[in-house]
């Protein structure tokens, strides 16, 4: 019987074994968590990042950190982050991201982020203040209401 990983909301999520059974193009080194499932979609040439309620500051670092691997191993540059779900990114990991995670990803190639807009309102506030700190860096970002128009604003970037 096939592994699922149950979210937050209800929602079943296939395992990594049965994505890449479905689409060989997806490679992960590691299993999604109930929190974030990160991979690399060959086929788009991007990092995707699903993330899903709420993370602890350990289980945000350690996704963010596991996109920088990929993204260098990959050498990719670009990052499809779908965080509609998310509740809440603290001030602690705000910081962490716009001033440790922010510098090394950019010195690694990273140069572009497509958001998919947060339904948490607490979390919409925290990204707008690290998407403030990104604009004032070469990444270009966006955030958009839905995957599809985040998905096609990152196939027309460099």
């Amino acid at each position: 019987m096939p592994a699922h990983f149950f979210y937050a909301d209800g929602c079943i999520m296939p395992s990594f074994s049965e994505l890449r059974d479905v689409n060989p193009l997806i490679m992960a080194a590691t299993a999604p968590t109930p929190v974030y499932n990160i991979y690399y979609d060959a086929e788009q040439r991007h990092i995707r990042m699903d993330w899903n309620g709420y993370a602890t500051s350990a289980q945000f670092r350690e996704g963010t950190e596991y996109m920088l691997k990929l993204l260098v191993e990959h050498r990719a540059h670009k990052v499809l982050a779908d965080i509609k779900s998310m509740t809440l990114i603290g001030q602690e990991d705000q910081n962490y991201v716009k001033f440790n995670f922010l510098p090394r990803a950019i010195e690694r190639g990273f140069r572009a982020i497509a958001l998919v807009r947060p339904s948490s309102y607490f979390n919409a506030l925290a990204v707008e203040s690290i998407s403030y700190r990104v604009q004032q860096t070469s990444v270009q970002i966006r955030i958009f209401d839905s995957l599809a128009e985040a998905q096609a604003w990152l196939q027309e970037t460099v």
